[in-house]
């Protein structure tokens, strides 16, 4: 299989898994909000772990079968650096929301997409050194703006 089409699959895996994410994200926030709503004390509900719980299970599973799938390996290693990649961005898209939740736009679903995709560059021989510049350059990116945005 041609490596492009392995690294444009993943980014269509990660924007599926990270759709997954931020709707689950949603649901498990409305839910929370309905449950407390009459609530004059500290209210807890498990929506919040339920949603992330249900999130980690499908997300894995999606990204360890497709990913093989679309010729990127070896399975263990490549599904574990898009999950943490992914879940990484979920992680800087929270403070970014101007709601509670981020939204399932086209910006967001771009960024959580772009987690796998990496990945996939990074399996390339030739595309090794660039996937590993790209993915240093947004995590360091990414520390600068949360530094900035919570004053540093």
């Amino acid at each position: 299989m041609n490596k492009a089409y392995g690294v444009l699959g993943s980014a269509l895996t990660g924007a599926l898994t990270g759709w997954l994410a931020l709707a689950l994200w949603q649901w498990a926030d409305a839910e929370d909000k309905r449950t407390c709503e009459d609530s004059t004390s500290v209210c807890l509900t498990p929506y919040p772990l339920i949603g992330i719980g249900l999130w980690v299970v499908l997300a894995v599973v999606v990204l360890a079968v497709a990913l093989p799938l679309l010729g990127v390996r070896p399975r263990g290693t490549v599904t574990v650096a898009a999950f943490s990649l992914q879940a990484y961005a979920i992680a800087i898209l929270g403070p970014l929301a101007p709601h509670d939740v981020p939204a399932t736009d086209a910006p967001n679903l771009i960024t959580l997409a772009l987690g796998p995709a990496l990945v996939a560059v990074c399996t390339v021989p030739g595309w090794r050194r660039a996937g590993f510049i790209a993915t240093a350059v947004l995590v360091v990116a990414a520390f600068i703006t949360l530094g900035v945005l919570d004053g540093f």
